[in-house]
């Protein structure tokens, strides 16, 4: 340790601190002599000093035996840096969650609307309805990805996946009907 570095910066964060050499002193339960002395560089604190110089000068002890203040910015950086990505993956969690549960909604929805489908095979005919539970999913989807971007979140293409999910069936549908066409003409 530099004694002349660990007096300037005694002496520059006592005077942040707006504290005279006696008033730190008093603190730390040395005289102001002591206190003086450090700062020309000219001493150290005895051992058993450093905690409370510490401690009354508002720094860390590393702070403290470094002289030097730890860039409180760069760790505040690290922190944010920590809870984005934590924030992120809790909303990858999320959005996992959510895929899944719509996709499942919806293949359960589009069974149902197969099963509705009815064949005639006599005049080739065919009937069929599309249930709105084959289309909600993908109107929840939407609404939710909606919500997403105006929250300015990440939306994962959750869009174009409700979008389909509502388009699907229909789709299904009228494939059925061009293809009960072709058999027919």
């Amino acid at each position: 340790m530099d004694a002349n570095k660990f007096g300037c910066f005694v002496a520059e964060r006592r005077k942040e601190l707006k504290m005279t050499q006696k008033d730190l002193a008093t603190k730390i339960q040395v005289t102001d002599k002591a206190v003086s002395k450090w700062e020309r560089g000219l001493g150290f604190p005895d051992i058993n000093t450093i905690e409370p110089l510490a401690d009354a000068l508002d720094v860390s002890i590393i702070e403290l035996m470094k002289s030097e203040m730890e860039n409180v910015s760069k760790v505040e950086a690290v922190v944010e840096d920590v809870l984005d990505i934590a924030g992120k993956e809790v909303h990858r969690k999320q959005n996992r969650i959510l895929i899944i549960l719509v996709v499942t909604t919806f293949l359960c929805a589009l069974v149902e609307m197969l099963l509705s489908i009815n064949w005639n095979a006599s005049d080739l005919t065919m009937s069929a309805t599309i249930p709105y539970t084959a289309m909600i999913p993908g109107v929840v989807t939407i609404i939710v990805s909606i919500i997403y971007k105006l929250k300015g979140e990440k939306t994962d293409n959750l869009i174009a996946m409700g979008i389909c999910m509502v388009i699907i069936p229909v789709i299904i549908l009228m494939g059925a009907y061009l293809v009960l066409g072709i058999f027919a003409g």
